[in-house]
């Protein structure tokens, strides 16, 4: 697509946000370790409208059980499940908290899991014990497994985290969960925090490297760097600084967490960008059994998290220059392209240069979209069916552009591509369907 035809572009009127009180899945098995994630929680609840649940999991009964008598099992059941409400219910205090208790039987994680996908819940808060392997054996294998299988961002509280961070380490490769992981980090961090955005480089610095190619390769990493700096930091008066390590990723970032006395270290996983996975499962593991201080971790799938926000209007026809024209609305009509194609059972895949084309999504209907100009952030929306309360909702930052590929007369678009930094990502539409299809 040419410069003159992106100069012809529409923007999208916006819709406005509500803010909502914000819900947050406290897990705890009752034991000390989860203390942390309990006092961390009640500290934000006095200063944030929150709405809490706590989770707690007991293990089902072991093989062979099945052959006792189903009243008998029904009891040991109940009864089961009854201690573990009356050890947590001491542990939270039920004069304090009026925040709901659920108890489930299975696996910690993947209860853990479903209960914040159902509560769609912003956050997970589980304790991460005191220092050391021995001591987090619970605390940081749940954290582990949830990490994996959750489509909610987990926060592991450790025992020194008394209050909002202050000092934040956030582990930056430039992917879509690292942005949104450190974004989640603010939200929660102190009013004069100071977060840090390291980026490493997994070869080391030796004689035998060009100094002319470390130089260069380091002012294409900054540049980078400081884009995020300035998009997490825009308009809100925020001290975000960046720095770049070299070596193994956990090595060295619990080295530099150390040397900054870090509170929180953030890191979102299995980045796809130009530079690398570099925060994968391997080097999450090592930071949240390593770190001395709390880690946050949004999970891949959490680009695609629950929200009850709906999108009443959406990009507008043609080609988009977000970059250049975002401050200003067009007076032709936005709507067109979300009543064409709301409803529509669409694809949502990421292509860029170092993996290629991932599809992320596959069935769901799209319903809208929205741009936020001064972080260059767009949202995509999509929901089992147009009137559902709950949807997902997909965050793009460091927009360039957005380009709609129209259809035939009576169907909907064929895709839209959104182009950001580290490639892009496109909407696929179901041609075969008639606009306004919705079932």
């Amino acid at each position: 697509m040419s410069l003159a035809q992106l100069k012809e572009t529409q923007t999208a009127t916006l819709s406005p946000t509500t803010e909502k009180t914000q819900r947050i899945i406290l897990a705890t098995d009752g034991t000390p370790q989860s203390e942390p994630a309990i006092a961390f929680v009640r500290m934000l609840s006095k200063s944030s409208p929150l709405d809490v649940k706590v989770v707690t999991v007991v293990a089902s009964l072991p093989v062979g059980s099945e052959s006792l008598d189903p009243e008998l099992l029904t009891d040991i059941e109940r009864a089961v499940k009854a201690n573990a409400l009356k050890v947590v219910e001491d542990q939270i205090g039920k004069r304090q908290e009026a925040w709901p208790i659920e108890v489930d039987e299975g696996d910690p994680a993947r209860r853990i899991s479903d209960a914040a996908a159902a509560a769609d819940a912003r956050l997970i808060a589980v304790g991460l014990g005191e220092h050391g392997a021995a001591a987090r054996l619970f605390g940081s294998e749940t954290a582990l497994r949830l990490v994996r299988i959750s489509r909610t961002p987990v926060l592991a509280v450790a025992s020194g985290l008394h209050a909002r961070p202050r000092r934040i380490l956030v582990a930056m490769d430039f992917s879509e969960a690292s942005i949104e992981a450190a974004r989640l980090a603010l939200d929660i961090a102190a009013e004069n925090a100071t977060m840090v955005l390291a980026h490493c480089v997994t070869w080391e610095r030796t004689q035998y490297v060009p100094e002319k190619w470390v130089d260069a390769h380091e002012q294409v990493v900054a540049k980078e760097l400081e884009s995020v700096v300035s998009r997490l930091g825009a308009g809100k008066g925020l001290r975000i600084s960046h720095r770049i390590l070299y070596g193994r990723p956990a090595r060295s970032l619990l080295s530099y967490a150390e040397d900054l006395n870090a509170d929180l270290m953030v890191a979102g996983t299995h980045g796809r960008s130009y530079f690398g996975r570099l925060v994968g499962g391997e080097t999450v593991g090592k930071l949240i059994r390593g770190a001395r201080c709390s880690v946050l971790v949004l999970p891949a799938a959490a680009a695609f998290k629950l929200s009850n926000r709906l999108l009443e209007s959406a990009v507008a026809d043609g080609v988009m220059d977000w970059a250049g024209a975002h401050k200003r609305r067009w007076a032709n009509t936005p709507h067109q392209f979300a009543r064409r194609n709301a409803g529509i059972r669409s694809r949502v895949e990421i292509d860029d240069e170092s993996v290629g084309a991932q599809t992320e999504m596959s069935g769901y209907r799209f319903q809208g979209a929205s741009y936020e100009p001064d972080a260059d952030r767009a949202s995509l929306m999509f929901g089992g069916d147009i009137e559902s309360s709950s949807h997902l909702e997909r965050g793009i930052t460091g927009v360039k552009s957005v380009e709609v590929f129209g259809g035939d007369p009576g169907r909907p678009d064929r895709a839209l591509s959104i182009g950001h930094d580290g490639g892009q990502t496109l909407v696929l539409f179901d041609t075969s369907q008639p606009v306004g299809a919705r079932r």
